[in-house]
């Protein structure tokens, strides 16, 4: 399952969730960016929704085309990776 951009994001709590950027990539043809996260949530659907809010509190990065898709971290409960594509084409 993704999740896109929503208008209502949770509250960012002071720890972030432990949140932490691990990785990124671009795309060859320069339309589109991944980003890779480690997040703590319950499920995928909440780190998902949890990691575009941290984004979007901390950053200026436009995620109105971003998708994030979350995996469980193996051998860390309640740890989930995210990637996040973004459109990064300039807008006009």
């Amino acid at each position: 399952m993704s999740t896109s951009f929503a208008r209502d994001f949770p509250a960012v709590p002071h720890h972030r969730w432990h949140a932490q950027k691990v990785g990124q990539m671009g795309d060859p043809d320069d339309r589109t960016a991944k980003t890779y996260y480690l997040i703590d949530a319950t499920n995928a659907p909440e780190a998902e929704l949890r990691v575009l809010a941290w984004i979007h509190h901390d950053y200026a990065d436009d995620l109105q085309y971003a998708v994030a898709s979350a995996d469980s971290v193996e051998q860390e409960a309640s740890r989930w990776r995210v990637e996040v594509e973004w459109d990064a084409r300039p807008r006009t």
